[in-house]
């Protein structure tokens, strides 16, 4: 499986019996194309696409080569044990510093946003005399919401942590409620993670969750029972206890579990599909001795997702994972100036839900001018209109496509259809170079 990104192809499964590891678990091969059509693969970490995060690589040659003379054993950044045990220190310590600083008296009480860590009497004077950004008086109320906490990380390839707004939150929340799902699994969703574990008993639900992500700040705040340092493009725990603590919350939540995952935009999908699937795998060899709620329906046979990502991501998400399909509902985040409704009036946010789970099924609001189309037998956005012709609605963008007969399907209202591209396109586009719309 490849997926293609410029003049680099990344091979989810390659035909290579050993694969190295960096500092973040099992690397990814790529394939790196020339302009001559040659190529040269090269593995290099699955999580941070700069070199200046994770310096890790290696040409695949290097690699068999080394492994022929029997040197890849040797080779320490193929060893993730130390790792694993950092990781298993690190989780036990920050939760005891953590547990120490929340005795503390309110006035004493700092933190240290540079860091991202809370700070025990003493450790002050170290962190003003590098003159790292401070947070006195910390309220216990601060430290359950450590999504606005801490300052979030906004790199595109690897956190990008946009945080959904309330109105996205209880949205989603009040859907899996009710749907009796009960143990929502969280991959890359700290967000949703942090509103489950402050949400209060709704009915005869009680949504339970688990957090998976590379965020080393929330081992401070959520015991290892509700959060695990996880590598989402490699399906990758951090601690040796972390796998065991992930299946049995498979197994516990049977068929009432849920992946929410919210992944950073830039990150590439397949690989993201192939982790999806490894779970799904997981859940299913559990599901059949879990429990599962009795408002359940029994017919569940694969682990339903619900994923968040840009609308124009569509074809790369269903060609590797037919089963999705995208809802019209427009995610709306608080923390991100595009993703934001309210900043963007006329079109909305282009973050969209891909879900498996039946899109009649899923209600969206009609205060918010959602409604439900009798022929597509789904929810639609205010602005999407059904097409006979095309026999769905067909509106992507946030804006009302338009039908052409030339092209045989609906399009942008931006483009017009010019003869002598035979293609809609924008008005301004120069003639024998067509984009398609």
């Amino acid at each position: 499986m490849a997926s293609s990104c410029s003049n680099i192809d990344v091979l989810v499964e390659p035909d290579i019996n050993t694969v190295p590891s960096c500092s973040h678990g099992p690397c990814l091969l790529f394939d790196q194309y020339t302009k001559d059509g040659r190529s040269r693969k090269f593995f290099a970490c699955s999580a941070f696409r700069n070199r200046k995060q994770c310096s890790f690589f290696r040409w695949a040659e290097d690699l068999k080569y080394c492994h022929s003379k029997g040197q890849l054993a040797s080779d320490p950044l193929s060893q993730n044990e130390t790792q694993i045990q950092k990781c298993e220190k690190s989780h036990t310590a920050n939760r005891k510093r953590y547990l120490q600083f929340k005795k503390l008296p309110c006035k004493e009480r700092t933190a240290c946003t540079t860091c991202g860590i809370v700070l025990l009497p003493g450790e002050l004077n170290e962190h003003e005399k590098k003159g790292h950004v401070l947070r006195h008086k910390v309220k216990l109320h601060d430290l359950q919401h450590p999504t606005s906490f801490f300052a979030p990380y906004e790199d595109n390839k690897t956190y990008a942590q946009y945080l959904f707004s309330d109105t996205t939150v209880d949205f989603l929340l009040s859907y899996l409620e009710s749907k009796d799902f009960t143990h929502v699994l969280c991959v890359g969703a700290p967000r949703i993670h942090e509103a489950i574990t402050l949400r209060k008993r709704s009915g005869n639900v009680t949504l339970t969750s688990l957090l998976l992500d590379l965020d080393e700040r929330y081992m401070q705040v959520y015991p290892r029972k509700q959060m695990c340092l996880y590598n989402m493009f490699n399906h990758y725990f951090f601690d040796s206890k972390g796998e065991s603590i992930f299946l049995s919350f498979l197994h516990d939540g049977g068929k009432g579990v849920v992946l929410v995952s919210d992944p950073p935009f830039g990150g590439m999908v397949e690989p993201l599909v192939a982790t999806f699937r490894k779970i799904e795998q997981s859940w299913q060899r559990n599901v059949e001795t879990g429990v599962s709620s009795e408002n359940l329906k029994k017919e569940i046979s694969d682990l339903p997702i619900i994923w968040f990502f840009p609308y124009f991501m569509e074809k790369r998400i269903t060609d590797a994972m037919p089963s999705l399909t995208m809802l019209d509902y427009k995610v709306d985040y608080e923390n991100h100036t595009l993703f934001k409704t309210k900043e963007v009036k006329k079109k909305g946010s282009p973050v969209r839900i891909f879900t498996n789970l039946p899109a009649e099924l899923f209600a969206l609001p009609a205060s918010e001018g959602y409604w439900f189309c009798a022929k597509c037998q789904r929810f639609s956005a205010e602005e999407n209109r059904h097409c006979d012709k095309c026999g769905s609605c067909t509106s992507k963008d946030g804006t009302t496509y338009k039908h052409c007969d030339s092209c045989k399907r609906c399009v942008k209202p931006s483009r017009v259809h010019c003869p002598q591209c035979d293609v809609c396109d924008l008005p301004s586009h120069i003639v024998g170079s067509s984009s398609t719309s």
